[in-house]
């Protein structure tokens, strides 16, 4: 049961992220199982309760009978009862002589004499009903014939059926959560299901393996403890970047993955780093050219309307710079108010040439003004789509947002800058395959948020690759500064006559 469960991880992992060239996943961890067993409690207590009173009517049970034909007075079950009742008379007096000498007794206390009187009353009234021959449950078929698929048994059933639907999607939103490692960042996945495939609301919080300073693990009560669950951590080596993942299954193992993943790569890395640039600085290797590939998807919009929208986003092959815009469903929703001007215009038209009985000429002047106007709001609404750009390049982001022919509004952070990536979808966004991807910076900087751009993964993924990269870039140079400085040292010490020279034959 418990490699089944982690194949499910690791298959929803694999679906949830669009991993990049040479990135593979190395581990998964998920919710703790009993966290599945809390959500299910409320659940499994309405199928049970559902299901088990329309069977009980179903077979000719009833509640509260009162003419049932057996004999009355004191049986077991009322003997049983006078028996509680005894009980709470004797803690009902134990609390009052408490609290009778007190000039001001807690407010706990009287409520609590009133809640065991009020528990009292109710069984005496039900000892009362019973002695006199009714009955709180009575089976009966012939009494109670027909109730099999009345009204109230089939609104059971359906009470029963929505319990059940709500388990499910319990489970299933349950394995939805996971803390996910790759070969190149630890991502956390939190996928808020509703129906599952159709109307989930996503949000991944991503690090990239070499940001990663330090990982906790922490159980920090005796269940979780014993029961092998509790608080993975991970922390970023930039300001604000921290991923939280609670109730994990097996949290000390999540955590010698990473930092086992997290040395492998820092050691390999720079082993790299070292050879390649001696090779370069020192032995004077050419560098590779870098190639950018259009790697990521692109849309257009609908087949029929693709002459309205650009392709999205825009890849400079040359230099590497991404540029996205908002979903192309934003410009139909922008345009909704030029199309109702347009039709409810001609609509006024048509009304006015039955009423009025104007000149040809008249109708074909409002018409050419409709038209018009209507041809110029879609203009500036399709233009102020176009220029509202989100830029990515080697070392910048860049937020641009500006009206057609007017102001310009223009953000711009280096990636050096960027402390945490996320992005999330509502329930409808999911649908349409658009969300926002959230950037915060450090600094005094706020965040940036790429609203509504299509594919929102897809993106972060993107703005985390070419951060990976940018911090790649300034550490090596870093290292050329110390390389040039050993090089002139070098020199000096040849100029200096301070090296040995080998002897001449």
């Amino acid at each position: 049961m418990l490699n089944f469960l982690k194949d499910l991880l690791i298959e929803d992992a694999a679906e949830s992220l669009d991993l990049s060239e040479g990135e593979e996943i190395l581990h998964v961890t998920g919710r703790h199982w009993i966290i599945l067993l809390s959500r299910l409690i409320l659940p499994v207590i309405g199928i049970l309760l559902f299901a088990g009173i329309a069977f009980y009517r179903s077979i000719g049970g009833g509640f509260l009978v009162t003419e049932t034909g057996q004999p009355v007075g004191f049986d077991m079950i009322n003997w049983g009862m006078i028996g509680v009742e005894a009980l709470l008379l004797l803690l009902w007096t134990l609390m009052w002589v408490r609290t009778a000498g007190k000039k001001k007794p807690k407010a706990e206390d009287l409520r609590t004499q009133n809640i065991l009187l009020g528990i009292g009353a109710v069984i005496a009234l039900v000892i009362y009903f019973r002695y006199h021959g009714g009955r709180l449950l009575y089976i009966d078929p012939i009494m109670f014939g027909g109730q099999s698929l009345d009204g109230v048994n089939i609104g059971l059933i359906i009470f029963a059926a929505i319990s059940l639907l709500f388990a499910f999607f319990s489970a299933y939103d349950w394995r939805n959560d996971e803390l996910i490692l790759t070969n190149k960042r630890v991502v956390y996945d939190n996928d808020e299901v509703f129906i599952p495939k159709l109307i989930e609301r996503r949000v991944q919080e991503q690090i990239s393996i070499e940001d990663v300073q330090d990982v906790f693990a922490s159980t920090k009560t005796y269940s979780q403890h014993w029961l092998g669950f509790g608080v993975v951590t991970v922390k970023s080596a930039r300001i604000g970047g921290q991923i939280t993942f609670n109730a994990a299954a097996n949290p000390r193992e999540m955590q010698k993955k990473i930092m086992d993943t997290v040395n492998s790569f820092r050691k390999q890395r720079t082993a790299e780093e070292f050879d390649r640039m001696i090779e370069a600085k020192v032995y004077d290797a050419k560098p590779t050219k870098k190639v950018f590939k259009k790697d990521i998807k692109t849309t257009r919009g609908m087949r029929l309307m693709r002459w309205l929208f650009e392709e999205n986003p825009e890849i400079n092959e040359d230099n590497g710079t991404i540029t996205w815009r908002a979903h192309w469903i934003f410009v139909l929703r922008a345009l909704i108010g030029p199309v109702l001007l347009l039709f409810g215009g001609m609509l006024v038209i048509v009304i006015g040439v039955r009423l009025i009985q104007p000149e040809p000429i008249q109708i074909t002047l409002f018409t050419a003004i409709l038209v018009l106007v209507f041809v110029a709001w879609s203009a500036w609404e399709i233009e102020d789509h176009r220029n509202d750009l989100y830029i990515l390049n080697l070392t910048n982001v860049v937020d641009i947002e500006k009206k057609p022919f007017g102001p310009e509004d223009r953000r711009q952070a280096s990636l050096g800058a960027v402390t945490n990536i996320s992005f999330e979808t509502t329930f409808i966004s999911n649908l349409l395959g658009y969300g926002n991807v959230v950037l915060e910076t450090a600094g005094g900087g706020g965040k940036f948020t790429f609203d509504h751009v299509p594919r929102p993964r897809d993106v972060m993924q993107k703005i985390n690759d070419y951060q990976v990269a940018f911090k790649r870039g300034e550490k090596e140079k870093n290292l050329n500064d110390t390389l040039n400085l050993l090089r002139h040292y070098h020199t000096a010490q040849q100029r200096h006559s301070e090296l040995n020279t080998p002897p001449t034959v």
